[in-house]
């Protein structure tokens, strides 16, 4: 009886001596959080990098366009409280669990917010929703470094000095101290002028929004008698803004389809077309089409199996005649196909920049079209031959340019701080095929597009003219 008094005791007298700690505990504070009071430190970020602008031909941004507010924040009721009458509501829910953090953060703002425990700048935004061109422009790394496109290859002349960071008193546990001031450091060098691109912006603009549907493709836009290109997109496009949901987007849009090489198919019909004529082949001798050619055991097509009867150089163009095309080079030999596609440079990269290039396709050689079944596949833009749709663009446009043949430029210059753009020299441009040649095929292409394979697609309100393929 005594022993269990005498534990009962013991018991009562350990639970009073833990409910003493307790409260000593409280009043005097949790030794883990006094521990953290005494061991502040400071938590810097970086509030924005500043990097020089791209511009189009006519100086407008690409990049750089418009402004936005970046706010410091030390998470606390008043400072959030305040921060939703700035900010979307999708963002509520990020503001919400900052507080329950309790550690500083940055967030995008509507507007300008400076108050206790709040800080705002007015930054540059780099990329827009969407970005121009953004497969060309590229992308960053850490909002610093350029890893892709024009971002890559023109770092050292976009990259600034500094940058604009907040500093701000933490505890051990990362949670921002109440009351304590956000230091500013503001060593960022100003972002003034940057380069200038040949494309323009509202022509990009226009070809990116009739594109719209493609879910993987390429789109390119050379000015005439120039090899300046005027708009280049790739589908699906890249989205700067969010790396991480490009992985997850299907299509891979971090391929520059524009740059990349793929069989041509019927559009290469151009080449042993423009070869013959300059060969002085007969373009008014009549091929009877019956719907497919035998090749050496071998039966090839044309579209749907379609019989196009008696067709010339012009007509087959128009109808784009597999078989038509596959005599035709049987009969011009492959070498003065290859001749002309060389001086096009075909199987070679084209060069943007210093190396900035597209892919260089594949163009295969005389020995590689001995066999008649490669020949004839060749003939009509299939086989072992693909193109960017660069060199495709700079085809077409050395047809229109009445067969002048320009190199494909994207870069128009640098851009100081003034605003005044400073020209490099551009590659000099050659004559390819003949005026009454090049006459000719534009006549054709215009004939394929009024009454051929493209007069479903051709516009009505303009003069055009078109290869199908």
């Amino acid at each position: 009886m005594v022993r269990r008094v005498i534990y009962a005791y013991a018991l009562l007298m350990a639970s009073l001596f833990i409910a003493a700690l307790g409260t000593g505990s409280a009043v005097l504070g949790n030794e883990t959080y006094i521990e953290a009071v005494g061991r502040q430190s400071t938590y810097a970020m970086t509030v924005s990098t500043p990097r020089r602008t791209v511009y189009d031909r006519n100086l407008t941004p690409l990049t750089n366009a418009k402004q936005k507010y970046i706010a410091a924040v030390i998470p606390n009721v008043d400072t959030i409280g305040e921060l939703q009458s700035v900010t979307d509501e999708s963002k509520h829910l990020e503001i919400y669990s900052a507080l329950e953090n309790g550690s500083p953060f940055l967030i995008e703002t509507k507007s300008p917010l400076n108050t206790d425990g709040i800080k705002s700048f007015s930054v540059f935004e780099r990329y827009g929703d969407p970005q121009p061109a953004a497969n060309l422009i590229g992308y960053l790394q850490n909002g610093k470094n350029g890893v892709s496109g024009i971002e890559k290859y023109f770092d050292d002349e976009l990259r600034c000095e500094g940058d604009i960071s907040v500093t701000f008193t933490v505890d051990a546990l990362g949670h921002a101290i109440q009351g304590a001031v956000i230091d500013v450091a503001d060593t960022a060098q100003q972002p003034d002028g940057g380069i200038a691109l040949t494309i323009d912006r509202s022509i990009q603009t226009v070809v990116e929004s009739s594109c719209s549907d493609i879910l993987t493709g390429a789109a390119v836009v050379m000015k005439c008698y120039s090899g300046e290109v005027l708009a280049l997109a790739s589908f699906p496009a890249v989205n700067a803004n969010d790396l991480d949901k490009s992985l997850e987007t299907p299509g891979d849009p971090f391929i520059n389809r524009a740059l990349s090489a793929y069989s041509p198919g019927s559009v290469f019909k151009l080449i042993p077309a423009a070869a013959a004529l300059e060969d002085g082949a007969d373009f008014r001798e009549i091929y009877s089409c019956s719907g497919s050619i035998e090749v050496d055991g071998m039966h090839f097509s044309c579209f749907d199996g379609t019989a196009h009867g008696n067709v010339n150089l012009h007509t087959a163009l128009r109808q784009s005649c597999n078989g038509y095309f596959i005599h035709l080079v049987q009969e011009i030999g492959a070498e003065t196909v290859l001749n002309l596609a060389q001086k096009l440079s075909m199987g070679e990269e084209l060069s943007i920049w210093d190396g900035f290039s597209s892919d260089p396709g594949t163009l295969p050689d005389a020995d590689d079209l001995t066999s008649p079944r490669a020949l004839a596949n060749f003939s009509f833009g299939q086989g072992e031959i693909t193109l960017t749709p660069l060199h495709t663009a700079a085809l077409v446009n050395m047809i229109a340019s009445d067969g002048i043949y320009y190199p494909p430029q994207i870069y128009l210059g640098s851009v100081d701080e003034d605003m005044m753009l400073s020209t490099p020299q551009v590659p000099s441009e050659k004559k390819i095929i003949g005026t009454n040649t090049a006459s000719k095929l534009q006549s054709y292409m215009e004939s394929t597009a009024r009454f051929g394979t493209a007069r479903i697609g051709a516009p009505t309100n303009c003069r055009s003219g078109i290869k199908t393929g």
